[in-house]
């Protein structure tokens, strides 16, 4: 790894010049604009805080792993905000971002508004560094010139100052991390981070190291201007191509619909809820052996840019299996370090705050955290179970068998064009059959494949449990969920 200081020669090279934390958080905030709340303004006047959390006291033990510390969470006013960040300087780590929160917590439902889009960019030494900027000024950038690039040990920080901070609607945020994920794609390459295969898909609400505060080796956070220009979306969201482009015309959108226009718009909810009364939070019911098989999963896959989120989807996991007992996630977490820091000996990960920051992740408030974001940010391949965790052969062997037995055994003919099978008196057999070959397909997929109605596939698959090899033991799919048998066993 490159020194800092070869990092702050590119940067010099390049017209940057280093700022003050409360130079760049005054830009990002509008300190002195009553933007945010002072600590003596009454509440009810619509305005947010940024929050800054941090670690104290403590000490290392023989395996450089941070014991004893105590966590302390401030929320930033404007008239005590230098004050505030002042306190955190000397802290073992300290945390903020490009967001406000309504209270005191940090979570995903009390955010606010995005004032800055902050961005990770692991692997940097001189020439990265260089062929990054050199991209953003060229004739034709390949993505934005960051407002802010900040040094913070082993990597930088790119901030992009909205010019008008986002409110943070439900469709807003979606909208935002997309974005976030596709710029990241872009600026992570094989010119511009040595960490370039593993990017790192960070959401909107990831906390990064307060400048001024200490890096992860002891030295300070430093910041630099680099570009006095701020965004809009639209700009940010013009540097994708035009088919990854997020639909901005939506960010704004209500969430919420009387019953009667959630039938006419959202008919296949208004089914699945209010007439067959299922469940509508997306959410999904698991038992222990997904969260111990991601343990596994950790020791078998965990790189080096994505071991922090690694435990982050642990926690995630444990929310998923009903699994809220603090210490023995943290216990799992802990005894997963030995191997973290074996995956770089040179930068162990024991010896920090990772542990403890990734069990703020074990709240019910991430339980409907999408499985195709945890691959994301974890680098570990989650695959689906559309073949039930056969490879192609076999599927297809088992496929053909099956067609085989409908034909020989039920009479049945292959499928004509509409996808009904001739003759058919086996209606049940065949959308059982077809659910249990595809688990992922809903009502409406399996109705339009096989050509039966829709109630059709409602009757023969309420209250039935399809058993599938591709979940642990004991699992199985119903209604579209998976649902396992919590019941304890008997003793021999």
């Amino acid at each position: 790894m490159v020194s800092g200081l070869s990092l702050e020669s590119v940067l010099l090279e390049y017209g940057a010049s280093e700022v003050s934390a409360m130079e760049v958080y005054s830009d990002i905030f509008q300190l002195g604009d009553g933007f945010i709340q002072t600590e003596g303004e009454p509440g009810g006047l619509h305005k947010a805080n940024p929050i800054i959390l941090g670690s104290f006291g403590g000490h290392y033990d023989s395996d450089g792993k941070l014991v004893g510390d105590r966590r302390r969470r401030r929320i930033l006013f404007e008239d005590t905000f230098e004050e505030t960040l002042a306190e955190f300087r000397d802290a073992n780590w300290a945390i903020t971002n490009g967001l406000t929160y309504w209270g005191r917590a940090n979570t995903a439902d009390a955010q606010s508004k995005m004032c800055a889009m902050i961005f990770d960019l692991d692997g940097q030494d001189d020439g990265t560094l260089t062929a990054f900027l050199y991209n953003c000024r060229s004739d034709y950038p390949v993505y934005p010139e960051p407002n802010y690039i900040i040094l913070s040990g082993h990597n930088v920080h790119l901030y992009y100052v909205l010019e008008e901070p986002a409110d943070l609607y439900p469709n807003t945020k979606s909208l935002l991390k997309d974005m976030k994920y596709r710029l990241t794609d872009r600026m992570w390459n094989k010119y511009t981070s040595r960490e370039w295969e593993h990017p790192q898909h960070q959401g909107i609400n990831q906390g990064f190291r307060a400048i001024g505060g200490k890096t992860k080796d002891g030295g300070t956070v430093r910041a630099f201007a680099v570009n006095t220009h701020p965004f809009s979306l639209e700009e940010l969201n013009d540097f994708l191509p035009p088919e990854q482009q997020v639909d901005l015309s939506k960010k704004w959108r209500e969430t919420r619909y009387t019953l009667e226009q959630a039938k006419e718009r959202f008919p296949e909810w208004y089914e699945k809820v209010i007439v067959n009364g299922e469940r509508a939070d997306g959410s999904w019911d698991a038992k222990e052996d997904l969260y111990n098989w991601w343990l596994r999963k950790i020791r078998a896959g965990a790189t080096f840019s994505h071991r922090y989120f690694c435990l982050m989807a642990l926690a995630i996991y444990a929310v998923k299996c009903g699994i809220t007992d603090r210490e023995r996630v943290k216990a799992d977490m802990d005894s997963l370090v030995p191997f973290l820091d074996s995956v770089d000996t040179e930068h162990p990960f024991g010896n920090d705050h990772e542990v403890e920051n990734a069990l703020e992740c074990l709240d019910l408030r991430y339980k409907k955290f999408p499985i195709k974001d945890l691959e994301r940010i974890s680098g570990i391949a989650i695959p689906k179970n559309k073949r039930n965790y056969r490879k192609q052969p076999q599927h297809m062997e088992y496929l053909n068998g099956l067609r085989k037995m409908r034909r020989d055994v039920l009479g049945e003919n292959e499928y004509e064009n509409s996808g009904r099978p001739k003759g058919s008196g086996e209606k049940c057999e065949l959308i059982r059959s077809y659910a249990r070959e595809h688990p992922d397909a809903n009502h409406s997929d399996i109705a339009k494949a096989l050509g039966v109605s829709r109630s059709t596939v409602i009757k023969w698959l309420r209250d039935w449990k399809c058993d599938t090899d591709g979940l642990p033991d004991g699992a199985w799919y119903e209604n579209g969920h998976v649902h396992v048998d919590m019941t304890e066993p008997k003793a021999d």
